[in-house]
Protein backbone atom coordinates (compact mmCIF):
# COMPACT_ATOMS: atom_id res chain seq x y z
CA UNK A 1 0.00 0.00 0.00
CA UNK A 2 1.67 3.38 -0.71
CA UNK A 3 1.52 6.06 1.98
CA UNK A 4 0.10 9.33 1.35
CA UNK A 5 2.38 12.20 0.88
CA UNK A 6 3.02 14.57 3.80
CA UNK A 7 1.27 18.00 2.98
CA UNK A 8 4.00 20.06 2.72
CA UNK A 9 2.10 23.37 2.55
CA UNK A 10 0.40 22.37 6.30
CA UNK A 11 3.65 21.84 7.87
CA UNK A 12 4.65 25.23 6.06
CA UNK A 13 1.60 26.62 8.19
CA UNK A 14 2.13 24.39 11.40
CA UNK A 15 5.59 26.06 11.75
CA UNK A 16 4.71 29.32 10.77
CA UNK A 17 2.14 29.81 13.35
CA UNK A 18 5.06 28.25 16.18
CA UNK A 19 7.49 30.49 15.49
CA UNK A 20 4.55 33.32 15.52
CA UNK A 21 3.41 32.05 18.79
CA UNK A 22 7.46 32.08 20.43
CA UNK A 23 7.64 35.96 19.06
CA UNK A 24 4.27 36.91 20.84
CA UNK A 25 5.90 35.37 24.23
CA UNK A 26 9.07 36.92 23.65
CA UNK A 27 7.70 40.43 22.86
CA UNK A 28 5.35 39.74 25.96
CA UNK A 29 7.84 38.62 28.33
CA UNK A 30 10.13 41.79 27.04
CA UNK A 31 7.32 44.72 27.69
CA UNK A 32 7.29 42.45 31.65
CA UNK A 33 10.73 43.46 32.04
CA UNK A 34 10.43 47.11 31.10
CA UNK A 35 7.89 47.57 32.71
CA UNK A 36 9.11 49.76 36.14
CA UNK A 37 9.12 47.72 39.41
CA UNK A 38 6.64 48.15 41.63
CA UNK A 39 7.73 51.19 44.33
CA UNK A 40 6.90 49.69 47.95
CA UNK A 41 6.68 52.03 50.54
CA UNK A 42 8.18 51.33 53.89
CA UNK A 43 6.15 51.16 56.70
CA UNK A 44 5.71 53.95 58.94
CA UNK A 45 8.73 53.68 61.63
CA UNK A 46 6.77 51.89 65.02
CA UNK A 47 7.90 54.96 67.93
CA UNK A 48 7.05 58.24 69.37
CA UNK A 49 9.05 61.45 69.89
CA UNK A 50 7.96 64.61 70.98
CA UNK A 51 8.70 67.01 73.65
CA UNK A 52 7.00 67.45 76.55
CA UNK A 53 4.33 69.36 77.49
CA UNK A 54 6.28 71.83 79.53
CA UNK A 55 9.18 71.74 77.26
CA UNK A 56 11.77 70.65 79.40
CA UNK A 57 12.32 66.69 77.80
CA UNK A 58 12.32 64.88 74.84
CA UNK A 59 9.96 61.78 75.02
CA UNK A 60 10.35 58.67 73.41
CA UNK A 61 8.30 55.76 73.37
CA UNK A 62 7.28 52.51 71.00
CA UNK A 63 10.04 50.61 69.63
CA UNK A 64 13.74 51.63 69.02
CA UNK A 65 13.75 51.19 65.34
CA UNK A 66 15.26 52.46 62.30
CA UNK A 67 15.37 56.59 62.07
CA UNK A 68 15.06 57.17 65.96
CA UNK A 69 18.37 58.10 66.00
CA UNK A 70 18.12 60.49 62.82
CA UNK A 71 14.94 61.69 64.25
CA UNK A 72 16.36 62.63 67.72
CA UNK A 73 19.69 64.49 66.23
CA UNK A 74 17.14 66.25 64.37
CA UNK A 75 14.93 67.43 67.10
CA UNK A 76 18.09 67.96 69.21
CA UNK A 77 19.25 70.39 66.71
CA UNK A 78 15.94 72.30 66.45
CA UNK A 79 15.93 72.70 70.92
CA UNK A 80 19.61 72.52 72.35
CA UNK A 81 18.52 73.60 75.17
CA UNK A 82 16.86 70.37 75.97
CA UNK A 83 18.69 67.72 78.12
CA UNK A 84 16.75 65.17 79.46
CA UNK A 85 14.82 62.48 77.37
CA UNK A 86 11.73 60.45 78.74
CA UNK A 87 11.85 56.64 77.66
CA UNK A 88 9.20 53.98 77.52
CA UNK A 89 10.04 50.94 75.54
CA UNK A 90 10.48 46.57 75.34
CA UNK A 91 13.91 47.24 73.14
CA UNK A 92 14.09 46.89 69.73
CA UNK A 93 17.04 47.78 66.79
CA UNK A 94 20.66 47.47 68.99
CA UNK A 95 22.37 49.23 66.09
CA UNK A 96 19.95 52.32 66.42
CA UNK A 97 19.88 52.79 69.87
CA UNK A 98 24.01 52.38 69.97
CA UNK A 99 22.89 55.79 67.49
CA UNK A 100 20.95 57.53 69.96
CA UNK A 101 23.70 56.66 72.55
CA UNK A 102 25.82 58.77 70.79
CA UNK A 103 23.44 61.61 70.27
CA UNK A 104 22.69 61.37 73.98
CA UNK A 105 26.81 61.77 74.88
CA UNK A 106 26.90 64.27 72.41
CA UNK A 107 24.85 66.64 73.86
CA UNK A 108 25.15 66.07 77.32
CA UNK A 109 21.37 65.04 77.73
CA UNK A 110 19.96 62.75 80.51
CA UNK A 111 17.65 60.21 80.25
CA UNK A 112 15.13 59.37 82.60
CA UNK A 113 12.22 56.05 82.76
CA UNK A 114 9.03 56.35 84.51
CA UNK A 115 7.53 53.07 83.58
CA UNK A 116 9.33 50.55 81.82
CA UNK A 117 12.50 50.10 79.70
CA UNK A 118 13.99 47.17 78.55
CA UNK A 119 16.44 45.71 75.77
CA UNK A 120 17.72 48.02 73.32
CA UNK A 121 16.08 50.45 75.38
CA UNK A 122 18.14 49.97 78.72
CA UNK A 123 21.22 50.63 76.36
CA UNK A 124 19.80 53.79 75.77
CA UNK A 125 19.20 54.75 79.13
CA UNK A 126 22.73 53.74 80.28
CA UNK A 127 23.65 56.44 77.56
CA UNK A 128 22.52 59.01 79.43
CA UNK A 129 24.69 61.71 81.09
CA UNK A 130 22.54 61.46 84.24
CA UNK A 131 20.27 58.39 84.46
CA UNK A 132 17.05 58.51 87.22
CA UNK A 133 14.22 56.01 87.62
CA UNK A 134 10.38 57.11 88.97
CA UNK A 135 10.00 54.69 91.57
CA UNK A 136 7.78 52.44 89.88
CA UNK A 137 10.31 52.23 87.06
CA UNK A 138 12.20 49.21 85.22
CA UNK A 139 15.08 48.75 83.70
CA UNK A 140 15.15 44.73 81.57
CA UNK A 141 18.08 43.22 80.49
CA UNK A 142 18.76 40.54 78.70
CA UNK A 143 21.85 38.88 76.76
CA UNK A 144 22.11 37.80 73.24
CA UNK A 145 19.49 35.69 71.02
CA UNK A 146 22.18 34.63 69.29
CA UNK A 147 24.58 31.43 70.58
CA UNK A 148 27.63 33.18 71.07
CA UNK A 149 29.66 29.78 69.12
CA UNK A 150 27.90 31.03 65.50
CA UNK A 151 27.75 33.59 63.49
CA UNK A 152 25.31 34.85 61.68
CA UNK A 153 26.04 35.99 58.92
CA UNK A 154 29.10 38.53 58.61
CA UNK A 155 27.63 39.65 62.12
CA UNK A 156 29.59 38.10 65.71
CA UNK A 157 27.79 38.20 68.25
CA UNK A 158 29.97 37.79 70.41
CA UNK A 159 31.85 41.01 68.66
CA UNK A 160 28.12 42.52 68.86
CA UNK A 161 27.91 42.56 72.54
CA UNK A 162 31.21 43.82 73.34
CA UNK A 163 30.36 46.71 71.78
CA UNK A 164 27.80 47.37 73.94
CA UNK A 165 29.34 46.43 77.00
CA UNK A 166 31.98 49.30 76.57
CA UNK A 167 29.33 51.57 76.36
CA UNK A 168 27.69 50.56 79.68
CA UNK A 169 31.79 50.98 80.68
CA UNK A 170 32.06 54.29 79.53
CA UNK A 171 29.00 55.48 81.53
CA UNK A 172 30.71 54.28 84.55
CA UNK A 173 28.75 51.71 85.28
CA UNK A 174 30.46 49.01 87.94
CA UNK A 175 32.63 46.26 86.31
CA UNK A 176 30.74 43.19 88.08
CA UNK A 177 27.81 44.10 86.70
CA UNK A 178 29.19 44.85 83.52
CA UNK A 179 30.32 41.50 83.61
CA UNK A 180 27.03 40.25 84.71
CA UNK A 181 25.61 41.54 81.79
CA UNK A 182 27.38 39.60 79.56
CA UNK A 183 26.37 36.22 81.50
CA UNK A 184 22.65 36.69 81.04
CA UNK A 185 20.35 34.73 78.99
CA UNK A 186 18.17 35.75 76.31
CA UNK A 187 14.95 34.88 78.55
CA UNK A 188 13.82 35.92 80.75
CA UNK A 189 14.17 39.21 81.22
CA UNK A 190 15.96 40.32 84.25
CA UNK A 191 15.17 43.19 86.16
CA UNK A 192 17.29 44.63 88.80
CA UNK A 193 16.05 46.31 92.04
CA UNK A 194 16.53 49.75 92.42
CA UNK A 195 19.45 49.48 94.68
CA UNK A 196 21.54 47.11 92.92
CA UNK A 197 21.00 49.37 90.45
CA UNK A 198 22.07 52.60 92.22
CA UNK A 199 24.98 50.40 93.52
CA UNK A 200 26.10 49.93 89.99
CA UNK A 201 25.75 53.43 88.57
CA UNK A 202 23.36 52.49 86.03
CA UNK A 203 21.10 54.48 87.77
CA UNK A 204 23.28 57.80 89.05
CA UNK A 205 20.39 59.84 91.15
CA UNK A 206 17.25 58.95 93.08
Amino acid sequence: MNERPIDIYALRILLALALAGLGIVGIAMARTDALPKPYRIPPPPQFELSISADGRSFEFSGMVDFGLTAALRALVAAHPQIKRMELDSGGGYIAEARGVVTVLRAHGIATHVEGHCASACALIFAGGATRTLSPQGQIGLHGYALRREHHFGMIDPEVEMQRDLAIYRAQSVDEQFVLRLATLPQMPMWYPDHTELRAAGLVTKP
